[in-house]
């Protein structure tokens, strides 16, 4: 809560430049995430990238010497792919299998839904019709709903003829949000960004070519996940003023 007072109070701050506002704009992107695992679960599972979507809106401040600040209202879908290592298996009764069976492969693919407030410094370069930038500023995000996940489990076991029969079972699940001791995953989040990327210059107006970072801070879980998050996003500014 103290966190999300101080966002608002700098966004206030700066919204009242209303003479620096130099213009407003989107960012549709794609959004690949995956976990930071802690060394406990490191040696037991595998992380890959999950794709997702991202959708901002934001305004532009001019702060002179080619730099900007640009506050940011965002969705973002994040998560990650989880895999057990190749060398890694349960007992079937671990997972309410017979005791002859084993599970030798677990997946889970795990989608979370966060309202983003990035706060971006932003430094210009180039000239004419064609410059680049480079950015960094943090993010503070909030989960919008609960989190959305699908298990996946491969089991084997021996057949009456000693043949060994494998299949797989599916399982969706929920992932709850929340600050409670019986929530799955904090409600909050807080990162670092970093970005850059090349601008096209509009006779109004500007697209540009976007490549985000976001640095999770703060575990997710119990456990010690972080958020890890790259962005390729094209967006538009309308200038203001001009």
């Amino acid at each position: 809560m103290k966190n999300l007072v101080f966002f608002l109070l700098v966004f206030v701050c700066v919204s009242n430049l209303n003479a620096q506002l130099s213009g407003i704009g989107i960012r549709p992107a794609l959004s690949l995430s995956k976990y930071k695992l802690s060394k406990d679960y490191n040696d037991v599972y595998d992380v890959n990238f999950r794709p997702g979507a991202s959708f901002s809106v934001f305004a532009e401040f001019n702060l002179g010497s080619r730099i900007t600040f640009q506050p940011e209202i965002a969705f973002t879908q994040r998560g990650g792919n989880i895999k057990s290592e190749s060398s890694i298996f349960w007992d079937g009764q671990e997972f309410g299998y017979p005791r002859d069976y084993r599970v030798v492969e677990l997946r889970q693919k795990e989608t979370l839904s966060y309202l983003d407030f990035p706060m971006m410094f932003e430094k210009n370069f180039g000239g004419g019709n064609v410059g680049a930038y480079v950015a960094l500023g943090p993010t503070f995000s909030f989960a919008v709903s609960n989190g959305k996940g699908l298990e996946e489990l491969t089991v084997e076991h021996l057949n009456s003829d000693g043949e060994t029969v494998t299949f797989t079972d599916r399982n969706e699940y929920t992932i709850e949000m929340g600050n409670g001791r019986n929530d799955d995953y904090r409600t909050y989040d807080f990162s670092i960004n970093l970005g850059t990327g090349l601008i096209f210059i509009l006779e109004r107006g500007e697209i540009a070519l976007d490549i985000r970072y976001a640095h999770g801070m703060r575990n997710v879980d119990v456990g010690g996940l972080k958020n890890r998050n790259f962005q390729i996003g094209l967006s538009y500014m309308y200038y203001i003023g001009q």
